[in-house]
Order: structure tokens, then C-alpha cells, then sequence
């Protein structure tokens, strides 16, 4: 439409006696670039941003415009040789860019460059070779209580060797300056399964202790090292932080009563009083009581309440049946 209009208003202007006389000297000010062409760009200037238009024009002009990473290549036009600038792979011939660069191959490792600057050669952008010597490669880091020195490269190889690991024993990493911590005044300095004592060292956490550093339904043992929390299951002692393996879960305790158990329903990873009335665990004739203890079983002759698992020795010598609210 611009351009329509700017066509006819020239042709009239062309005919007329002067350019004021008909405007003619607002339409000679008119910026060309603003005329739609006819490929959806701006004319002579409008390629600048893009090639939005299909005019690739300026790709051929010996100058870096619109989006060219290099002199008429890269961007939307051809991609570039070797050595030259990019931003992408797709920028150039050999699908590799690297440190800004066209480079002949990926040039990925921790110690390789592809520009004369970085590189211990000093010559030939485009060509991947050994980084210079001296260069860092990987900061110092400290991560799960293990101290890693930072690492530079030989000017050799392409790899960055991996730098000397310390453990910072009992202390946790300082996550500021990347070194082991060397006092406490809290738990979290500590490593896993540590704690922190009162003369800012730190030591090991008791037996059974959770959230220290250890996964989920996991727990401290006597060594510093994450086992099965109580209430999971175990098959031997070791399994468990606490050491105790009971009834097929780790348990708070040894749980070696007669009358008490670790798997009881609600209560798993605890030792508590069995149901009363249950006679497994209790020998010959007696059963559990309320209480935890083996007693004598309802209709067993008896002394006194206290002998009887129900708690009640009645007129005839003898234990009454557990009430309604203790059967089992």
C-alpha cells in the first residue's frame, strides 16, 4: 500500500509546477525504508533486524550486519568457514563452536581451546588444541565432607586431572568457602551422623538417631554410618542403627520380655506390650496381661488379683475371664 501510493504521488508531483503546490516536498521526505517491497521486508534498509523478508542481500555486502556472527556469514546467512565468529553451531560449516569460534571439532573436554589466545600453541583459531598451561580448569569444591583441590591444565593434555581430595573427618564443608570446617556450633557443621559437642568438636551421633545426614526410614549407628531406622525391616542385628533387630524390625531397644514386642501393629519399631491374653511367649498355662507380664490364664487357681493376667482372682481361687474392653 505505501509503496502504491508512494508511486502515484510522484507521478503527480512530476507533473506539477511546483513541489509545494501539491505537497510534493513532504512526500520527497518520505523514508524509503518504510515501502513495503513486496517480500514482506522494508525496502533497501529493512534487512538489518533479520532476514524476515527473504532479502539475503546484505549476506554478500563485505560487511557483519544484521545477524551475521561474521562478515556475511553465520545467523540467517551461510554458515562460517573454520576460525571464524559464532554463537551456535548452526552458525558454521563444521557444526562445532567453541570459544566463539568455528572450530573443527567439538572442542568439549576440560583442558582443549580453539582459539590462538587459549591455547598453548598459540596459533590458529578453528584448529582445537591443548589449553595454555596454568589454566584453571576446576575450582576448588567440598561437597559431602570430602575437600577436592581446584586443578589447572599441563598444556598437554585435554582432560583436567582431578585435584587432591581430603576428608574433612567429623566437620562438614564450609559451603562459602569451600574447605572443611574445623568447629562446630551446631549440628549442621558436623558430617553425617555427627553432632556437635560442647567443646565445638564434633562426634558421633547416638545409635538410632535420624535426620543426621542419612536417607529417609534411615539412621545413625554406633560408627557413623546409616542403617535401617527402627520399624524397618532387618534380618540381623548389623542391619539396624540402633543394633537391635527384633521380631524381623529394627527396634528402639533389645525388647527381650516375654510379654513385649517390636512388630506390634501402630507401634512397629518400638518394644511394646502385647495384646492381653496372648500366650506364645509366656510358659505352660500363662498368658500376657495388661501390663506386659506373664500371669496365670482365667481359670487357673490363684492367691491373690495380683497373680492373675485379667487381674481378678475371684471367690472360688480361681482367675476370672479378662473383661470385655482387654480380650484379645
Amino acid at each position: 500500500m505505501w509503496k502504491n501510493q508512494y508511486v502515484i504521488a510522484m507521478a503527480l508531483c512530476a507533473g506539477a509546477l511546483t513541489t509545494t503546490a501539491m505537497g510534493c516536498e513532504l512526500i520527497a521526505s518520505v523514508d524509503r525504508g518504510l515501502i513495503d517491497d513486496g517480500n514482506g521486508g522494508g525496502g533497501v534498509g529493512g534487512g538489518d533486524g533479520g532476514n524476515a523478508g527473504g532479502d539475503t542481500s546484505r549476506c554478500t555486502d563485505g560487511e557483519k550486519n544484521g545477524n551475521e556472527t561474521d562478515v556475511d556469514c553465520g545467523g540467517d546467512c551461510e554458515p562460517c568457514a573454520q576460525g571464524k565468529a559464532c554463537a551456535a553451531a548452526g552458525d558454521c560449516e563444521s557444526e562445532s563452536c567453541a570459544d566463539g569460534v568455528c572450530c573443527d571439532t567439538a572442542c568439549d573436554k576440560g583442558c582443549d581451546s580453539c582459539t590462538a589466545a587459549l591455547k598453548e600453541s598459540g596459533e590458529d583459531d578453528g584448529v582445537c588444541g591443548p589449553t595454555k598451561a596454568e589454566t584453571v580448569c576446576a575450582e576448588q569444591a567440598c561437597v559431602d565432607s570430602v575437600q577436592t583441590a581446584g586443578s589447572t591444565c599441563d598444556g598437554e593434555s585435554d582432560e583436567c586431572a582431578s585435584g587432591e581430595a581430603t576428608s574433612c573427618e567429623t566437620f562438614a564443608c564450609d559451603a562459602e568457602t569451600n574447605e572443611c570446617l574445623t568447629e562446630c556450633t551446631e549440628d549442621a557443621h558436623c558430617a553425617a551422623c555427627h553432632v556437635c559437642g560442647d567443646d565445638g568438636q564434633c562426634e558421633l551421633a547416638a545409635p538410632g538417631t535420624v535426620d543426621r545426614g542419612c536417607a529417609e526410614n534411615e539412621a545413625c549407628n554406633a560408627a557413623g554410618e546409616c542403617k535401617a531406622a527402627n520399624g524397618q525391616e532387618c534380618a540381623v542385628e548389623e542391619d539396624c542403627g540402633t543394633g537391635n533387630c527384633t521380631d524381623g524390625v529394627c527396634c528402639d531397644t533389645i525388647c527381650n520380655n516375654a510379654c513385649q514386642a517390636c512388630n506390634v501393629e501402630g507401634s512397629a519399631g518400638t518394644c511394646s506390650n502385647v495384646a492381653a491374653g496372648e500366650a506364645d511367649t509366656c510358659e505352660a498355662a500363662n498368658v500376657c496381661s495388661a501390663e506386659g507380664a506373664c500371669k496365670l490364664a482365667p481359670g487357673q487357681d490363684c492367691d491373690a488379683d495380683a497373680d492373675c493376667a485379667s487381674g481378678n482372682c475371684n471367690g472360688l481361687r480361681k482367675c476370672s475371664d479378662f473383661p470385655a474392653s482387654d480380650s484379645p
